[in-house]
């Protein structure tokens, strides 16, 4: 019985620590999970961009919270190659954008993928944000960063024309891909 108690108190202890930073979704916004779940390429950082602003660069197995106006945005990751994802979103929503790294020889490269819900298996995505807090940034380090790869950008930008133009198809964050903070949020399920 103690034991029980002992776990069941755990865990609403953490997700209440866990639902805290997950309260804070303006009604105005939406907000977007970059989420990096695999190990793989663990040293290796992947910067992430709205459009031609910089809004992140980590490594390893993390994730960040991305807080943004509603309405179509062009999300992007750049390592040693650049991954797109077209996006229209929703007021007051939860979207995730899982990142995939991929090793080739001594190469690194990136694929972002829209997580769809009812097909796409969040296990690895759920224990991530129930392990983890989210990577912020200071306005200071996101300057540094945009100044650091505006170069980057532009060439970003340039692929992407090139990709619409060849009709390429570019992923696509539908708005009716939403998460709900229930599906954020890992729960081990009981052996019968």
């Amino acid at each position: 019985m103690k034991k029980t108690l002992s776990i069941l108190l755990i865990l609403f202890q953490s997700t209440i620590l866990f639902s805290q930073s997950l309260d804070s979704i303006p009604t105005d916004k939406s907000v977007v999970y970059f989420t990096r779940a695999s190990a793989l390429g663990a040293l290796i950082n992947f910067t992430y961009f709205d459009g031609e602003k910089v809004i992140g660069r980590f490594n390893g197995p993390k994730y960040m919270k991305y807080v943004c106006d509603p309405g179509k945005h062009l999300f992007w990751a750049r390592s040693e190659n650049k991954s797109f994802v077209d996006a229209e979103l929703k007021a007051g929503e939860i979207y995730i954008i899982d990142v995939i790294p991929r090793m080739g020889g001594l190469k690194a490269s990136v694929k972002i993928t829209p997580v769809d819900k009812a097909v796409y298996n969040m296990k690895r995505i759920q224990k991530l944000l129930s392990k983890r807090e989210p990577e912020t940034f200071t306005k200071l380090e996101l300057d540094e960063l945009q100044n650091e790869m505006s170069n980057v950008i532009i060439r970003g930008m340039e692929k992407y024309n090139d990709l619409k133009n060849k009709d390429k198809e570019i992923n696509f964050l539908k708005p009716e891909m939403t998460v709900s903070k229930e599906d954020l949020i890992f729960v081990k399920k009981k052996k019968n």
